[in-house]
């Protein structure tokens, strides 16, 4: 029997659906689960929340049957599951952090994978119609069902991976980061078809860092830390400042952002004049000073995207004036970005950011390995001292620089691409989705991180789709709608439904406030 952590109410109680009872993890030893237990309700959003490393991904595996506890037991509608066998579909599906996308096959073939066909020929034609209906759902009626999912991008791929949860029909969805890589307008759709799953009985445990959707959208919260159960508790009888000190167990201290007055007679590190890409960006033109952190703030296909990656030199067809220092440079290539002294983080750190089969040393420094090589001989010594120095910049553990970066929680694998790019030296530093399924301690630490390399002269341009990631970490806002530029603004003259109304409706006269997902008390969520 499940009962409410209400505070100082009545509990009432609720026959549970699933019951997960003293699950318990070690890998040699670490402890990543210990004795934690949950219970779920039918019709129950439940956020789980934690730091990277705090036990949650360990606790989703284990329901799903991809890692075999210690100890504990789960049932669900009180049939027991056998433990480390992989779980019944119809019963708890995953929708994963990282992507279990196979790029050479066609979208549905990608929904139907892995589901609890029992039949002995594969036979598409009978799932076509409801798979359509699925992706519609998510906001993906412009791809064909047999389009090759390397065609789609990370967003899309995203929501591939939620319309397969959807297809299952389970009784327990394990939404794990589900819109991590999504941008405002998707995710309401997302919430739209969570919202919708819930009122016909599906029970759901949601994980985000984005506390302001777990507000938005969970009945309850339950909190891990250090693979423990911390609370569970009503989410509308928490704040989001309850929420934080009980995952990282101490008062959050919030970076600060910088004036940006004392810039007004520096020449610019980054000039942009006229830039077009195509058709993604239109005559955009901005200046970055020394020190500054610009956010660029569109959805994702608004070309805010495309500008950071045309600075990366990730673009070609550009038609531009661009100048780093006063120096024109081409944007042809990675190679002249580089040349420039720009360095460039991806959105996909597992893809596109490192290596992750091999030592976090060799990650680190894998961007100046020829600073260490003279006559084709590695000074290992001065990599190693170099690594270390760029570890402790990112407060990554030296002792871990000779482990693989698998080893590491999603925080620290970005810390580790972060590091791999500030090894460059560079003038100009270009983030996409700085932190995306970063925890809030981790990112409280990045934000720090990069606000004293912005104190030192380092300019930094950043995209991301989180809008309380652009309020905390930038000096300068500029957003873009359909390629161009809407407004660019000092960060203390904007706020955030003025970014919601720039991304979503442009330059028009929409009404502010009638477009954010984000509908819980403004008194909760500043909290």
């Amino acid at each position: 029997m499940l009962q409410d952590a209400n505070s100082g109410a009545e509990p009432v109680a609720v026959q549970s659906l699933l019951c997960a009872r003293n699950l318990t993890k070690h890998y040699g030893g670490v402890k990543a689960l210990t004795g934690v237990s949950l219970e779920l309700a039918p019709g129950e959003i439940h956020a789980l929340c934690g730091e990277n490393g705090a036990g949650k991904s360990t606790f989703i595996k284990i329901l799903g049957g991809l890692v075999h506890p210690d100890d504990g037991e789960i049932t669900v509608d009180g049939h027991a599951l056998k433990l480390g066998s992989r779980t019944d579909p119809r019963l708890i599906s995953i929708v994963h952090q990282e992507l279990a996308i196979v790029p050479t096959l066609s979208v549905l073939d990608n929904i139907l994978l892995g589901g609890a066909d029992q039949s002995a020929i594969y036979r598409r034609g009978e799932y076509r119609d409801s798979v359509r209906e699925h992706l519609d759902s998510v906001g993906l009626s412009h791809v064909k069902l047999d389009a090759p999912a390397s065609r789609l991008s990370l967003a899309e791929c995203q929501l591939v991976e939620i319309a397969r949860g959807m297809s299952r029909q389970a009784k327990v969805l394990l939404l794990d980061e589900p819109t991590a890589t999504l941008s405002d307008a998707e995710i309401v759709r997302v919430f739209d078809v969570a919202r919708k799953l819930r009122d016909q009985g599906t029970a759901m445990i949601f994980v985000s860092h984005r506390l302001d959707e777990v507000f938005a959208l969970t009945d309850r919260v339950t909190v891990f830390r250090n693979g423990q159960h911390v609370l569970t508790q009503r989410t509308a009888d928490m704040t989001t400042a309850e929420v934080v000190k009980a995952m990282i167990g101490r008062e959050l201290v919030h970076s600060k952002g910088t004036p940006p007055e004392g810039r007004a007679d520096v020449a610019p590190r980054l000039s942009v004049s006229s830039l077009t890409v195509a058709d993604k960006v239109k005559d955009l033109s901005v200046d970055v000073a020394p020190g500054e952190i610009l956010a660029v703030v569109g959805q994702l296909g608004s070309g805010a995207e495309v500008l950071v990656e045309a600075l990366a030199g990730l673009r070609g067809d550009i038609s531009n004036s661009v100048k780093v220092d006063g120096q024109p440079i081409k944007l042809d290539s990675i190679r002249s970005s580089l040349k420039a002294g720009i360095a460039y983080v991806a959105e996909d750190r597992a893809d596109k950011g490192v290596f992750l089969d091999a030592p976090i040393a060799i990650n680190i420094t894998a961007s100046v390995m020829a600073k260490f090589s003279k006559a084709g001989i590695m000074r290992r010594a001065g990599e190693q001292e170099e690594a270390r120095r760029l570890a402790s910049m990112f407060a990554i553990d030296p002792k871990r620089l000779p482990h693989e970066v698998s080893t590491l929680s999603g925080g620290n694998q970005q810390k580790v691409s972060l590091a791999k790019a500030v090894a460059l030296a560079p003038r100009l530093l270009l983030l996409n989705e700085p932190t995306r399924g970063v925890d809030i301690g981790a990112r409280a630490e990045i934000y720090s991180t990069l606000r004293k390399m912005a104190d030192d002269g380092l300019a930094i341009v950043f995209y991301s789709t989180d809008l309380e990631e652009i309020l905390e970490l930038a000096d300068t806002v500029l957003t873009v709608f359909r390629g161009r530029m809407v407004r660019h603004k000092p960060r203390f003259e904007i706020d955030g439904d003025t970014l919601l109304h720039d991304i979503v409706a442009g330059d028009s006269d929409a009404s502010h406030g009638h477009v954010s997902f984000r509908n819980q008390p403004a008194e909760v969520r500043n909290a």
